[in-house]
């Protein structure tokens, strides 16, 4: 007899947990990175408690549930707004898949919020929602990696850790003009001064829930680091920004400057790095399956209705670097 996955998981929240009532097992959603249920758990003489198991799929799923599961537990201690993380498992053999129980949060995500806000009530969360990337980015770095000295004694090792990580991605598909950008980021890299911080790497509106009571809480920790605090600040206004609205990342960072408390200098730097980041995810999944590549199946598809958005982007990249890039024009062209 076949057992379904919602008693799969029934049977195992039922081992953990013995001397508590587990209802409510649904499946929720099937994404590029996960699969999630939701549940409820009832302990003795407490309320009952409502959760999400998120079983980690695709390439690098073990990876990802460790970066996760570290940054959930360190910026809870750290008094961060993420969910609580009740447990991880990284055997695959007890539901097939390494997975994590996260704490279930009743809301919803900041961008369709954002989307439908009245313009008073729209400033009001750009501004916590840039507020809060600024918070993010304060938070002392140095307890969120094993080994902050070398990192203390010579903070441009994070850039050129960025930097080696993209020219080994490009060269394994052969990708020239992008490996090109990366000799522009390591030959101009003296002239930043780079400021270690924890960064999201994907900290954009609809990785921040708004939740009912109000609070903002962000998810989707699988990129987690520690590197240059302006990676995150340049992806968000590319994602907020360019594929949103501009006026949106003109907000966004007007609030993070004055929760920062000081100028964000040398940006256009950290636009190349993350444009080129962008784009070259573009390319591959042209080249090649998403599934082969680890990038979301509906990656091809988003950038053919934002063809022009990403046309723009390429000539601020050129305008900034001087590089054409052929592997680009050329899906750019034909798309």
């Amino acid at each position: 007899m076949t057992i379904s996955p919602a008693d799969r998981v029934s049977h195992y929240l039922a081992s953990r947990f013995p001397d508590a009532a587990v209802s409510r097992v649904r499946f929720l959603a099937s994404g590029f990175e996960s699969e999630i249920h939701t549940f409820q758990l009832q302990r003795p003489l407490s309320s009952p408690q409502n959760y999400i198991l998120r079983l980690f799929t695709g390439e690098g799923a073990a990876e990802k549930l460790i970066r996760e599961a570290k940054a959930l537990t360190l910026l809870q201690s750290a008094g961060y707004p993420v969910p609580s993380l009740l447990l991880q498992e990284m055997d695959p053999t007890i539901l097939g898949k390494p997975f994590e129980i996260i704490e279930r949060l009743e809301g919803q995500a900041l961008w369709p919020a954002l989307a439908s806000a009245e313009p008073s009530q729209q400033r009001e969360l750009l501004s916590r929602f840039g507020s809060l990337l600024a918070q993010l980015h304060q938070l002392d770095w140095s307890a969120f990696t094993e080994h902050p000295e070398p990192y203390r004694e010579n903070p441009s090792r994070l850039l050129d850790e960025t930097i080696s990580h993209y020219r080994s991605l490009y060269t394994k598909y052969n990708l020239t003009g992008f490996i090109q950008l990366t000799d522009w980021l390591a030959s101009h890299k003296h002239e930043i001064t780079v400021q270690p911080a924890v960064v999201h790497q994907d900290f954009h509106a609809n990785n921040v829930l708004l939740c009912s009571d109000d609070r903002l809480v962000v998810i989707d920790w699988t990129q987690f680091a520690v590197s240059d605090y302006r990676i995150d600040v340049a992806w968000t206004l590319l994602i907020m920004g360019d594929l949103g609205n501009q006026d949106w990342g003109r907000q966004i960072l007007n609030a993070y400057v004055s929760h920062f408390h000081q100028p964000v200098e040398h940006l256009d730097y950290f636009h190349v790095m993350v444009s080129m980041k962008l784009l070259a995810s573009t390319v591959i999944s042209f080249a090649f399956s998403p599934e082969e590549v680890g990038l979301r199946p509906e990656v091809a598809e988003l950038t053919k209705e934002q063809l022009s958005i990403y046309k723009q982007i390429s000539q601020r990249l050129r305008t900034l670097t001087g590089l054409t890039i052929p592997e680009l024009e050329g899906v750019l062209e034909r798309n």
